[in-house]
């Protein structure tokens, strides 16, 4: 019609020349055509791959239940790209998978307690709530650990090295305290807080510290993203594992490892990992 402008959009993945020719001819004669070129820095969904540990061998977490979470194709897959401990940046997660987090928010051993840490922004976490698991807000500046503190969550900070001498201290009212397993070779997450470790207390009021480690600490807390620990040594090994070999429906089988667990256990989701939606 004369002196009206339509307007139609499609979106369509052409892999070859005859595959454009054959779109064009589903359209009448005179249509008028924007071409785009893909994004290809663009993310694409994957499948997370979970692996779960009923008793842990690791320094720091002494004997307890486990989870370690990857993507299918990419370690850093399912951390936010946000996270500034995380050097695959643009190739890592920029949403929260819903149903993953409601997952392990109930999966908590029978007569236990559960906890982990997410480096994704505080509106996207859940608020510790009593028999659920303990989402702690993962912070890299004392700015962000002053401010989930305040808004309600429990938070932990990730502290560069040359920091380590400065602890306990209080900032803007909130006292910042090291991780106990830090102070000590033979002290463990099953050691901490007597039957309640601390990272699984929701109701906390202070910020723990964890000091950088490993051969990438010099860039914890450094304007250059990197630093986590799980990008090298015996943790990056079980995480390259778990890329390969673990599990893929995720939400189905952490609840199942949570409840195969004995009565009164200790779940540490993550030990590196998010509940990122997984991207390559």
């Amino acid at each position: 019609m004369e002196g009206i402008e339509t307007k139609a959009f499609a979106h369509v993945s052409l892999k070859s020349p005859s595959g454009l020719f054959y779109f064009l001819a589903k359209f009448p004669e005179k249509c008028i055509f924007r071409f785009q070129q893909a994004d290809a820095a663009r993310t694409i969904p994957e499948k997370a791959m979970l692996k779960t540990v009923k008793v842990s061998t690791n320094r720091k977490t002494g004997p307890i239940a486990v989870t370690y979470r990857s993507g299918e194709h990419n370690v850093f897959g399912t951390c936010p790209k946000t996270c500034g401990l995380n050097p695959a940046g643009e190739h890592s997660a920029g949403l929260v998978d819903s149903p993953y987090l409601a997952a392990i928010v109930d999966s908590v051993p029978r007569g236990g307690l559960a906890w982990t840490y997410s480096h994704f922004a505080l509106k996207l976490l859940p608020k510790p709530q009593a028999g659920k698991t303990v989402i702690n807000a993962s912070c890299d500046t004392e700015a962000q650990a002053v401010q989930a503190v305040k808004a309600g969550y429990p938070a932990t900070l990730a502290a560069s090295p040359d920091s380590a001498e400065q602890w306990p201290k209080i900032i803007d009212g909130v006292r910042f305290a090291r991780c106990p397993a830090e102070l000590s070779e033979s002290f463990t997450c099953d050691d901490c807080g007597g039957d309640r470790p601390l990272c699984a207390r929701g109701d906390r009021d202070y910020v723990i510290v964890f000091v950088g480690h490993g051969t990438g600490a010099k860039l914890v807390g450094a304007d250059e993203s990197g630093g986590c620990y799980g990008a090298q040594g015996f943790v990056r090994m079980v995480w390259n594992n778990t890329k390969k070999t673990g599990a893929r429906d995720d939400a189905k089988t952490v609840k199942a490892f949570a409840e195969s667990l004995p009565m009164g256990s200790k779940l540490r989701h993550h030990i590196v990992g998010d509940v990122g939606l997984a991207q390559s």
